[in-house]
C-alpha cells in the first residue's frame, strides 16, 4: 500500500517531488511552509490535478500522514526536526520522516527516531526548479534508511519515480554531493566566465562543451583532456592571456592562469 506523503517546505524540491509523486498515484495530504505564498501556490498546483491537498497551518496537522518529506534548505533542517519533534511529543502520532539533502547527515533526524519515527533520506542528485519540468526517470536518487523497515518503503517510492536509485551512507552521499559541485556548480561558474569573452557568440560553444563532457564520462577526464596547457603550448597560452588582458577580464585571467598552472604541473610541462 502506498503511503500518503506530505511535505514540509514548498520550494523547488518540494514542488517537483510532490507533483511527480502525485502523477505516480501518491496522495499528498498536506503542505506546510513558513512562506504562505509558496505553500498556497504548491497546494493550488496539486489541486489543479485533482488532489485533495490542504495547506497545513501547524506541523501537528501532518502527524497522521504516513510519510513526511522535509524539503527545506540544509541550514533549516535541524530546526524543522526539533519543531516537528516538539509538535508530536504529546501525541501518539509517529509518522515516517525523510529529508532530501545531499550534505546533511541522517543523524539530524535522531530526535524523531528516538521518539519512534522511522527516518531516512531521499536525495535527488540533480538541481530541481519549479520553473522547469523534470522527468524523474532522469534523476538519480540516493537513499538511506535509519530504520530497516523504512528501506523498502523509500525503495518502492524511488522505483515508482522510475530513475536509478541506490542506498548510500551519509558519508558516501556527502562525497557525491562534493563531486556534483565540481561537475555542475563549478562548470556553471566557468561558463559564466567564458560567455563575456565572445559575448553574443557564446552559443557556438555548445557543441564542443557537450562533446567534452560526454567524452570525459565515456572514457576518463585525463585521457580526453586537450588544449594548450595539456600540450605545453606556452606560445598559445600567452596569446590567450594577452586577449584577456586587452579585454580587461581580470577574473578570467586569474582563473586561466590558475587552471593552466595546475594542468602544466600535472603533466610535467613546467620542468
Amino acid at each position: 500500500m502506498r503511503p500518503d506523503i506530505s511535505f514540509i517546505g514548498a520550494g523547488n524540491v518540494a514542488f517537483r517531488f510532490s507533483l511527480a509523486l502525485q502523477e505516480k498515484g501518491y496522495r499528498i495530504p498536506h503542505i506546510y511552509s513558513r512562506t504562505d505564498k509558496n505553500r498556497d501556490r504548491l497546494v493550488k498546483a496539486l489541486r489543479v490535478n485533482g488532489s485533495d491537498t490542504l495547506a497545513a497551518n501547524t506541523l501537528q496537522d501532518l502527524g497522521r500522514d504516513s510519510l513526511i518529506f522535509i524539503a527545506v534548505s540544509d541550514d533549516a533542517i535541524a530546526g524543522v526536526v526539533s519543531a516537528l519533534a516538539e509538535a508530536l511529543a504529546d501525541t501518539d502520532m509517529r509518522p515516517s520522516v525523510v529529508h532530501t539533502s545531499g550534505a546533511t547527515d541522517i543523524s539530524v533526524l535522531k530526535p524523531l527516531a528516538d521518539m519512534g519515527c522511522r527516518c531516512g533520506v531521499v536525495y535527488p542528485l540533480m538541481t530541481l526548479s519549479r520553473n522547469k519540468n523534470v522527468e524523474f526517470k532522469d534523476v538519480p536518487l540516493l537513499l538511506e534508511a535509519m530504520s530497516e523497515d523504512l528501506a523498502p518503503v523509500i525503495d518502492s517510492i524511488a522505483s515508482d519515480l522510475g530513475g536509478e536509485h541506490y542506498f548510500y551512507t551519509s558519508e558516501q552521499r556527502l562525497k557525491m554531493h562534493v563531486a556534483a559541485v565540481f561537475t555542475t556548480n563549478f562548470v556553471n561558474y566557468l561558463l559564466g566566465l567564458a560567455f563575456p569573452i565572445v559575448q553574443h557568440d557564446h552559443p557556438l560553444l555548445i557543441p564542443g562543451t557537450i562533446e567534452a563532457v560526454r567524452n570525459a564520462f565515456l572514457h576518463t577526464p585525463a585521457s580526453t583532456l586537450t588544449g594548450p596547457a595539456r600540450r605545453g603550448d606556452t606560445a598559445t597560452i600567452q596569446k590567450h592571456l594577452d586577449v584577456l588582458d586587452k579585454l580587461g577580464l581580470k577574473e578570467q585571467e586569474e582563473i586561466y592562469r590558475l587552471f593552466t598552472d595546475k594542468i602544466l604541473k600535472k603533466y610535467h610541462h613546467d620542468k
